[in-house]
Order: C-alpha cells, then structure tokens, then sequence
C-alpha cells in the first residue's frame, strides 16, 4: 500500500513556482512582468465583459412605488374556487362536506382582504376578496341546497 499522502502540501504560492531543478541544469529563467496580452484594443464586434454577478447598491432596499401585496385575499379567492368544486361534489355525492370548511375559509379571508385592500389608495386585492365571499357565499347555498334536496328526496 501506499503511504498517505497530504494533498494540499505540495502547493506553493508566490513566487517559486517552477518544480525544482536538478542537479547541474541550466537555471530557469528569472520570473519577471509579464507583458499585456492585449497590447492593441481589440478590433471589430467584440462584446462587452460579462461579470459574475450584477453589481450591487450600497443597501437593497425595495423601490418606493411597489404595491403591496394582498396575500389574504388571494388564499381566499383559492379558498373559494376549492369550495366550489366540493359543494358541485357535494351534489352528486356526500363527501364534499368539506365545502363548508373551505367556504367558511373563504368568506373571512374574503373580508380580512377587503378590509386590508380598503386601507391602500389602489385598492390591491380587492376583486379577489369580493370573489373569494361570492364563491365561498355559493358554495354554502349549494351545499345547503344539496342537503335540503336529499333530506326530502331521500337516500
């Protein structure tokens, strides 16, 4: 077997670099400046340098004019088309209860979005928490409805 070897102790840095020489040869030559690679501009359609990473501010702070963002109004208005699509189950089956679980969700969440969106200029997620209590407003009616109809109907 071979002995361990430490990977990292034949490397040097600085100023020694080439290997080392033999008994008798001919020295190496002096390390010196090394002369431009480029002595003329380059000619023709060369592009521009590209760098690892863009270049940064002193401090990243958000620019002044972005909005802010409704995060309650969109959860309900996904609440709400997840409400929908188990009260159209609920109507065909018994398992989408959960309807009324997720229509609940919606209808708060709906209006905890409104009531964010009403304290901004712009009004930002204000559409999607109307949406969110109409969806979540129909998925109740129609869960109720289904259960009304299959309470006189029968099983």
């Amino acid at each position: 077997m071979y002995p361990p070897q430490d990977p990292y102790g034949q490397q040097q840095v600085g100023a020694n670099m080439y290997p080392p020489q033999p008994q008798g040869a001919v020295p190496y030559p002096p390390q010196g400046n090394v002369p431009p690679q480029y002595p003329y501009p380059p000619q023709g359609n060369v592009p521009p340098p590209q760098y690892p990473y863009p270049p940064q501010y002193p401090y990243m702070a958000p620019p002044m004019n972005t909005a802010p963002k409704n995060t309650q109004a969109g959860r309900a208005m996904i609440y709400g088309f997840i409400s929908v699509v188990l009260s159209l189950i609920t109507i065909v089956s018994q398992v989408g209860i959960a309807g009324l679980i997720t229509g609940a969700f919606a209808i708060v969440y709906g209006i905890v979005g409104l009531n964010f969106a009403r304290r901004f200029p712009h009004k930002p997620g204000m559409g999607q928490g109307i949406t969110a209590i109409v969806l979540g407003s129909l998925a109740w009616l129609l869960i109720i409805a289904s259960l009304v109809l299959r309470s006189k109907i029968g099983p």
